[in-house]
């Protein structure tokens, strides 16, 4: 059995690549395909005797880390055949596409995981949750003030296309884990319809002066209830407000719509404030689940790339690293909370972690005595695991509203 682990080559290549991501993800073959195949140059894949048996592809984003843009691998379409699973392939992939994107200093990966056990073995650590509402609109009423003076606006996706960029473009600058959005991403994922040819929406809200300062994303269907009454469906896919004016607009723009029964949002932030804002937070029958991975690709790269929660210093210790061997040591990290250098040093360290757990610390997804109390993280003392919670602290918890 020859086994080649390289990227793919040709059209020829990338086609059958398409086949055996529609194949592991159980999807139909679509127009859509061309928007989400990658250059042959992002991908990695494992060749059995010339036959394309485990795909993986390494988008190449920008993300917001604590308010900070970073270059990042978005780890996508990682699938391995049947014939060829529990062989080690995959392994072979992951391993190689991490020193890929070490050589382009993709400090840090990104993936959405079909199952976090998977990933968890290579080094991912959970970064962000993923919190989904489904409610009847007629009952979520907020407790407090009317709706602003501002308007909220309707336009189909092409022309409210530009007004939503750009407000995404506003609200991701501090943000915590939010992608930089191209064109394609835009179009492959956010705008992207549920059902070939059916209409996306844009809502758009401007306040008094005419800025646009928030928008939602949604199309509507027929839901199919059993009993009479509305018996529509409306899904949103982004909902992105860059303060509470328009928080309120969109949300009672969207309840407005009087044949709606249920509104699906998907995507929302763990902290997103409509729990606090209802008059009864029940109604939106709230679910939590993980979101996205991260892994620390090159740990002296990463950690400098992020501001931090105070001024202060702290070593870190990362005994183990099987797929990146080159993150095996002890770091020091001193920081002024905007500024930070990173280096190897000898001194004992006063947090020890895996890459699992320092990928969730990097984010700010949990403090470093959350990870000490599961019995994942080794602190020196009490004062060690107070500065670690400190230091990396975050202005927003860790948010990526986009698939891809």
């Amino acid at each position: 059995m020859a086994v080649e682990i390289r990227a793919l080559r040709d059209a020829q290549e990338l086609d059958q690549y398409q086949k055996n991501v529609n194949y592991v993800f159980a999807s139909a073959p679509s127009p859509d395909d061309d928007l989400t195949r990658p250059a042959a140059d992002w991908t990695t894949c494992a060749l059995v005797d010339g036959r394309l048996a485990t795909t993986l592809a390494t988008l190449p984003f920008t993300v917001r880390l604590n308010g900070n843009p970073v270059k990042m691998g978005g780890v996508t379409a990682v699938g391995t055949l049947p014939a060829y699973r529990r062989q080690g392939l995959l392994r072979q992939v992951m391993t190689s596409a991490l020193s890929t994107m070490r050589d382009r200093d993709q400090s840090l990966a990104i993936l959405w995981a079909s199952m976090g056990a998977i990933y968890q073995r290579f080094g991912y650590g959970l970064s962000t949750g993923q919190t989904r509402y489904s409610f009847d609109p007629r009952v979520a009423q907020f407790n407090g003030p009317a709706s602003p003076d501002g308007t909220v606006e309707m336009y189909e996706k092409e022309e409210g296309f530009p007004f939503v960029k750009q407000n995404y473009i506003q609200w991701v600058q501090d943000k915590n884990l939010g992608i930089h959005r191209s064109t394609i991403l835009w179009q492959a994922s956010t705008l992207r319809a549920n059902v070939k040819e059916h209409p996306v929406y844009c809502a758009v809200y401007r306040n008094t002066d005419g800025e646009v300062t928030g928008h939602a994303i949604y199309q509507t269907k027929e839901g199919n209830f059993a009993d009479p009454g509305p018996d529509q469906v409306m899904d949103v896919s982004d909902f992105i407000a860059r303060d509470m004016d328009a928080y309120r607009a969109l949300w009672d723009y969207l309840r407005a719509h009087d044949l709606v029964r249920r509104i699906d949002m998907r995507g929302v932030a763990e902290d997103d404030p409509a729990p606090e804002l209802l008059l009864e937070p029940r109604v939106l029958q709230r679910k939590t689940s993980d979101g996205i991975w991260m892994r620390v690709v090159d740990v002296e790269k990463a950690l400098p790339q992020r501001p931090y929660g105070a001024r202060g210093e702290l070593t870190i210790g990362v005994p183990e690293d099987t797929d990146c061997p080159w993150n095996v040591g002890t770091y020091l990290l001193e920081t002024d909370g905007q500024t930070t250098s990173v280096r190897r040093t000898d001194l004992s360290a006063d947090i020890t972690v895996t890459p699992n757990v320092l990928a969730s610390l990097i984010s700010g997804y949990r403090p470093a005595s959350h990870f000490a109390r599961a019995g994942r993280l080794v602190a020196k003392d009490t004062a060690a695991l107070r500065t670690a919670d400190t230091l990396f602290r975050t202005e927003y918890a860790p948010y990526c509203p986009n698939g891809f």
